[in-house]
């Protein structure tokens, strides 16, 4: 009995603790300077764990390859807080906290079908909106096929797919 008590009080305790960082304002919530390295950690890992289960309690979509579809919302959208091969983020994609990761170098670390719900559903605190509900599945597919060819494409590949719009 002494234990579920002592179980209780711990729970309180770390309940209130809680509740005097979160009303005390001594987190930094200003979209300006890097996360505290625990706190970076805890939001990327929730992330993480979140669109994994997410992904995959979900039924994949099928794979697109119409990728100048997916080049043309990818120049219209993502290029400007993600960048490009041979393209920087624009200055607001720069300003952004956590900063946009460069998709070429990170793609390669989620599934397709995880791609695929990022895009469609976003992830809150991050500046990366929701798709679903201003683009059709299609395009939500055609972006997620051709952001999986940006590793390895080339400056003056993606410059062709400029050319052609």
């Amino acid at each position: 009995m002494k234990f579920i008590a002592g179980f209780i009080v711990a729970l309180v305790a770390l309940a209130i603790a809680g509740f005097a960082v979160v009303y005390s304002g001594v987190v930094n919530v200003a979209a300006r300077g890097p996360d505290s390295a625990p706190v970076a950690w805890l939001l990327t890992t929730a992330m993480q764990r979140s669109v994994a289960r997410r992904a995959a309690a979900e039924p994949q979509p099928a794979p697109s390859t119409d990728l100048k579809l997916g080049f043309r919302f990818y120049n219209e959208t993502c290029v400007y807080c993600h960048g490009g091969p041979g393209k920087d983020p624009v200055d607001f994609g720069k300003g952004l906290i956590p900063e946009p990761p460069y998709l070429a170098d990170t793609v390669a670390g989620w599934t397709g079908a995880e791609l695929y719900w990022i895009v469609k559903n976003g992830v809150r605190m991050t500046g990366m909106p929701s798709f679903a509900d201003s683009h059709k599945d299609e395009e939500l597919r055609a972006v997620v096929a051709f952001i999986q060819k940006l590793p390895g494409m080339t400056p003056e590949q993606y410059a062709e797919y400029e050319k052609a719009q």
